[in-house]
């Protein structure tokens, strides 16, 4: 058998000093590191690599996987777009746009604004939010553009990643339209009032086309990601949570994404206790059984923006005792570098 760990997130950054993994006990973690063989693929996402091991590649309706991921029900009839919140500001003279992970929104936020949307803009469709900080929009007709994944924009500049392809004006304009609603409504003047950054737009993205179910090489997969249920839901899978690793009876998949938030914001602190929490419920159970061969081999693979990296290790492999543990910042220290830009 074998089990594959997709873990965004992982790859903290090194730099000068000491990375902050080896200031941890990671002692499996080290050993999986020093038996595996790191190989750097280009970049991807975690959500690219989950579909694909789900045998689909075309553009997916992210959108539509995600909010039948989330834990409560959704209506089967019409089209979905993630209608995010975020927070836009201006550096010099360029707009940013950051994701909801700092604002901190209540539900009773989120509700009130859901209510607002709805009255106002009740002819574009119906706004929800299952979770506080991830909205939807329920549409009659199926939106034309090419929408930007929030993930893409987020810290970046918004002119970079604007819709692209058929009816862009009509979205452009309900963008506008909510941001400017926004700046108005209660809500962000109560925080602004407490000194909090204002919910002052969304971002619109997640469409794409219905998929039919592809090949699926695993028997079970761990996830707490709304899109990974429900893209599992999509497959006829019932995911399992992601508090430890649960040895499936075939072939196995887990998307674990409690590093990607802390790494995001680079909240060092909170990095550390997820990968701590990592070693004893994932990291050390998974190599007692590879050595003891209830695993053939353990894949982890670590998506980003820059690369991916792969890190296969076999059951067979177990007895090259020379490999010695390499900590995690050794390993992240042989990325490859970006080609030099010529003049």
């Amino acid at each position: 058998m074998h089990f594959e760990l997709i873990l965004p997130g992982l790859d903290w950054p090194t730099g000068p000093g000491h990375h902050p993994a080896d200031d941890l006990a990671l002692p499996t973690l080290s050993k999986l590191l020093g038996f595996s063989e790191a190989i750097w693929t280009p970049r991807s996402t975690p959500e690219t690599l989950l579909a694909e091991r789900f045998g689909l590649t075309d553009r997916l309706p992210h959108a539509r996987f995600r909010r039948f991921g989330e834990r409560t029900p959704a209506p089967t009839d019409g089209h979905w777009l993630c209608c995010d919140p975020v927070h836009l500001h201006f550096s010099r003279d360029t707009l940013l746009l950051n994701d909801a992970g700092g604002l901190d929104i209540t539900r009773e936020e989120a509700h009130a604004l859901m209510d607002g949307l709805n009255e106002t803009f009740a002819d574009i469709g119906h706004f929800e939010a299952p979770a506080p900080d991830r909205w939807y929009v329920r549409l009659a007709a199926e939106p034309q553009p090419e929408f930007h994944p929030l993930a893409d924009v987020n810290g970046r500049p918004v002119q970079l990643f604007l819709p692209e392809g058929e009816d862009v004006p009509r979205w452009a304009r309900l963008s506008n339209e909510i941001e400017v609603w926004l700046f108005s409504h209660p809500v962000n003047a109560a925080r602004e009032e407490r000194g909090q950054r204002t919910i002052n737009g969304v971002w619109l993205w997640g469409n794409g086309t219905a998929a039919a179910s592809g090949s699926r090489p695993f028997a079970a997969l761990q996830a707490d990601q709304p899109f990974a249920r429900g893209l599992a839901s999509h497959a006829g899978l019932s995911p399992a949570a992601t508090d430890h690793y649960h040895r499936p009876d075939g072939n196995g998949l887990a998307l674990i994404d409690d590093l990607q938030r802390p790494l995001l914001h680079m909240d060092r602190e909170g990095w550390c206790r997820a990968l701590q929490a990592l070693e004893t419920n994932w990291f050390a159970p998974l190599l007692s059984d590879l050595k003891t061969r209830k695993l053939e081999a353990i894949r982890i693979s670590v998506p980003n923006d820059r690369h991916t990296l792969q890190l296969d290790v076999g059951s067979s492999g177990l007895w090259k005792f020379w490999r010695k543990p390499r900590t995690l910042g050794s390993v992240l220290a042989a990325a490859p570098q970006p080609a030099a830009q010529t003049p």
